[in-house]
């Protein structure tokens, strides 16, 4: 348990529930509650209380597939870590497209069926312009 500036205490459960949430509303707010959804392998009002912070996922898969799709659209957002490397639009339609890295799959699909290596190598390919 850790103690916030407000005095509140916060469990580690919590405090891992809010990043979470963190990283879904930020997907679903530069992406679309849809196709956060279909990637995450989860319908639509879940993904809404994932990003709430209600009922937070308590699958190790979707915990995962959250990790490594919130890794994937920050890497395409900011490639160097700073600046910023294309818009959400891009980037959504890049998640969206088949993709020749992926054998004609979607990197969306790609990462709901758990093939995030692959996803990355293919995301580090399209911000070097391949």
């Amino acid at each position: 348990m850790t103690r916030s500036n407000s005095g509140t205490i916060t469990t580690a459960n919590e405090a891992v529930d809010g990043q979470f949430a963190n990283k879904v509303t930020e997907l679903v707010d530069n992406l679309g509650k849809a196709l956060v959804a279909f990637t995450l392998g989860a319908d639509v009002s879940t993904v809404g209380r994932w990003a709430r912070g209600v009922n937070p996922p308590r699958s190790l898969d979707v915990e995962r597939r959250i990790e490594n799709f919130h890794r994937v659209y920050r890497f395409l957002m900011t490639e160097d870590g700073d600046a910023p490397g294309r818009s959400a639009h891009e980037v959504r339609a890049w998640l969206m497209g088949v993709n020749p890295h992926l054998d004609d799959v979607s990197p969306a699909e790609a990462i709901r069926d758990g093939d995030y290596r692959a996803v990355m190598a293919a995301s580090r390919a399209y911000a070097a312009g391949g």
